[in-house]
């Protein structure tokens, strides 16, 4: 007594008035539970009871449902005509919640809808997609969705009349995905419009979507040629528009003596946050010949102009900009040019300065040598005592073992060999005493 026979024989007595579904549902849990082969055994007597007052009738068992409103009997056979015979108390539930009736089934299959099986019934319902709907879509030549593109269309929000105002604009043949994404976009037809008359003209669905998410609009393309640009794709266009290459900051360049570029130029300019403050403190420095790949060179290494004029300062007044970007990429300083000149290093050119901050010279270092005695020392010397660890400390030490006649070159090799024959032989003909 559980197979889909029973199951049916419990929705006729719905549709018969003999039941409620709240009932039919008991019935299915309790078929579920007893199995086919339960017995059922005898009920004892009952007992005499005294009579009771009359109770009122009952009003007939009402045949509609309270909930969707329509003959239970009439949806029971609608579903029949849909090829399904068979549901569960989850399905009657389902039923009710989303208020599946009779005459949605037949108006559906009238256009043509054949949904597989009540949970694809239950999705269109649930989302809401009308016979309207479905006949305005048909209205347009759309026949043949099923279930779930008419389910992505309308939880996208993508209407009749959406479609065919794109249409109208000779934006023909798209397919769900591409309507739901250009929907989805928020690329309406009146911003297709607004596009084409500020002069873009030639861009499929896909550079559509590009240009309203990344906030392209016809005013920013209409200031855009206002300025001067007048060859640019919806790949520039993008690109602009995501590094905020604004008009407003293209008015500014100009106002600024910068007007050759082109929409890299300025793509690379907005990359690097080059910014028109920044241009006018270079300016200010004297810095005025400078093209856009300067500007980008200096605002990539992070040169400010307080930077600048710090070397200024120093001396430093005839630099270019390829000089400035390497003080810049090895931290030369204003304040380590200074220290440097303060211990004694006065007329040393900028390649010097840099060789002897990539090797961490340091100003501690040149001052503390030239303290022992070590005071012409060329920048390659330096270099070499910092790279072989020839310390003050190291040298004080030498000199304790082996006075002070000691040169530079012999504490050098001392530090790489330590005492061979050679040194040896060196030492004593300089008269350094050395026991064995």
């Amino acid at each position: 007594m559980n197979g889909p026979k029973e199951h049916m024989m419990i929705l006729d007595m719905i549709a018969e008035g003999k039941i409620t579904p709240a009932e039919a549902e008991e019935l299915f849990r309790a078929m579920a539970e007893v199995g086919s082969d339960a017995s059922v055994s005898p009920l004892p007597a009952v007992p005499q009871i005294p009579a009771v007052p009359p109770i009122p009738p009952v009003p007939p068992q009402n045949s509609v449902s309270p909930v969707n409103g329509q003959s239970f009997k009439d949806l029971v056979t609608a579903l029949r005509d849909a090829g399904i015979d068979h549901i569960t108390v989850s399905d009657l539930q389902e039923l009710q919640t989303h208020r599946l009736t009779a005459d949605y089934i037949r108006e559906m299959r009238a256009l043509g809808l054949e949904p597989d099986g009540l949970g694809e019934w239950i999705d269109l319902r649930s989302h809401d997609i009308t016979p309207r709907y479905v006949r305005e879509l048909r209205s347009l030549g759309i026949t043949d969705l099923d279930v779930d593109e008419l389910v992505e269309l309308r939880n996208h929000d993508v209407s009749a009349k959406y479609i065919s105002e794109i249409r109208e604009l000779g934006i023909e043949e798209l397919d769900v995905d591409e309507l739901v994404e250009l929907s989805n976009h928020d690329v309406s037809a009146k911003y297709i419009t607004e596009m084409r008359a500020a002069g873009l003209k030639d861009f499929d669905v896909y550079e559509l979507i590009a240009l309203s998410n990344h906030d392209v609009s016809a005013k920013f393309i209409t200031e855009l040629r206002a300025q001067g640009l007048k060859d640019f794709d919806v790949d520039d266009l993008v690109a602009l528009s995501n590094h905020d290459v604004s008009p407003q900051y293209i008015a500014e360049l100009r106002k600024l003596g910068i007007k050759n570029f082109d929409v890299d130029d300025l793509v690379a300019l907005g990359t690097h946050d080059v910014s028109p403050e920044f241009i006018g403190e270079m300016q200010e420095l004297g810095f005025k010949k400078m093209d856009i790949d300067d500007l980008v060179e200096l605002s990539n290494h992070n040169i400010e102009p307080d930077f600048l004029k710090a070397l200024r300062d120093f001396g430093f007044v005839d630099l270019d900009i390829d000089q400035i970007v390497e003080l810049g990429i090895h931290n030369v300083t204003a304040r380590y040019l200074s220290e440097m000149k303060e211990a004694g290093l006065k007329d040393l050119d900028i390649e010097e300065f840099v060789e002897l901050r990539i090797h961490n010279v340091t100003p501690r270092f040149v001052r503390e040598i030239r303290e022992m005695g070590f005071t012409d020392l060329e920048v390659d010397q330096l270099v070499e005592m910092n790279i072989h660890h020839v310390t003050p400390r190291f040298i004080r030490d030498m000199r304790k073992k082996f006075g002070d006649q000691l040169t530079l070159q012999q504490l050098i090799h001392i530090r790489r060999h330590g005492i061979d024959a050679d040194m040896l032989e060196d030492l004593r003909s300089a008269g350094i005493h050395v026991s064995k």
